[in-house]
């Protein structure tokens, strides 16, 4: 199969983030620094309702951009529906699916999907296998190094490759250490040297010289920005060289406004009412690391009044 990304790119990859990657920060990232992969926040499997995946999580599978490859992560195991639901994912029209074995937060980690598949690595293959059979274009995998043990995931890389995926995105965490400590690219290298699979570098990526480092120390084929890209949007740029790598905090500060602006007109038109709009902006705003920027972000969080934010937001960006 066909990988998302064209042959001899470098792919930089705006991560899945649940909660953040809806399609109108999608289209907001797209239209700006241009990702050359996205990434839906997960579909949810639910086996036992009338509808297995929701009308809502169709509509953000399908919100394509024009020109960037879309991959649709989906989350639960073979036993909760998962194939039956991607069945009915690509049946609508989707061409890239994503499997998220790493996800560290509630249930995820105490039933066999997400994390806690690395509680049954048996029933890991077969799923894939019968995944591939479905999917039209790229099938991959989103996972952490292991549950608690950093080394876990060798033991199912022979199965990843043997299933017929065609990459595989990790997370250089393990599923208990959620996002405590730092990422360990040492596995990350160790994973490429042990693989033949195009291996995607994800964790503490903040900055063009840690994104330099990470595919130096790693050879990763390339890298998905999370965290790091919803601080600094124009972090793809600075990894390019078509941005200034270390921008003074005042231009850092009138970026980080212009893009505000752009996703607070598409959540404007997502959500409903005042209060869930701010609330998703305020997820954008605890994610800012730099001083400035965090002092900035708290007085951002405490307008009461979408009108007061915006405000706050056009005088930055003048």
């Amino acid at each position: 199969m066909p990988l998302p990304w064209k042959s001899g790119l470098t792919p930089l990859m705006l991560a899945p983030m649940q909660g953040l990657t809806n399609r109108a920060l999608r289209s907001v990232y797209a239209e700006t620094v241009k990702p050359d992969v996205l990434f839906t926040e997960f579909v949810r499997v639910r086996p036992k309702a009338k509808v297995m995946v929701a009308q809502s999580d169709f509509t953000e599978a399908l919100a394509t951009s024009p020109g960037i490859p879309l991959i649709v992560q989906v989350i639960g195991s073979a036993d909760e529906g998962v194939v039956a639901a991607t069945r009915e994912l690509v049946e609508r029209g989707v061409e890239h699916i994503n499997v998220n074995m790493g996800c560290p937060w509630g249930r995820m980690t105490s039933v066999l999907s997400g994390g806690g598949m690395f509680r049954s690595p048996k029933t890991v293959e077969p799923m894939l296998r019968e995944l591939r059979t479905i999917v039209p274009g790229s099938l991959s995998v989103k996972t952490r190094t292991g549950l608690d043990d950093e080394r876990e995931l060798f033991e199912i890389l022979p199965a990843f490759e043997s299933a017929g995926i065609d990459f595989l995105a990790v997370h250089s965490r393990t599923v208990s250490q959620k996002y405590k400590g730092s990422a360990n690219h040492a596995i990350t290298q160790e994973i490429v040297e042990r693989t033949s699979l195009p291996v995607i570098a994800n964790g503490d990526i903040r900055n063009a010289a840690q994104a330099s480092k990470v595919l130096s120390q790693t050879g990763a084929s390339g890298l998905m920005l999370g965290r790091g890209a919803i601080a600094d949007p124009r972090l793809f740029d600075r990894i390019r060289g078509t941005a200034d790598a270390q921008p003074e905090s005042s231009v850092r500060k009138r970026e980080m406004a212009s893009h505000l602006l752009r996703l607070l007109r598409g959540y404007s038109e997502l959500f409903c009412g005042e209060a869930q709009i701010l609330a998703k902006l305020r997820e954008t705003f605890v994610h800012f690391t730099t001083p400035d920027l965090r002092r900035w972000g708290r007085k951002l969080g405490k307008r009461k009044l979408l009108s007061g934010v915006a405000e706050m937001l056009e005088e930055a960006a003048s």
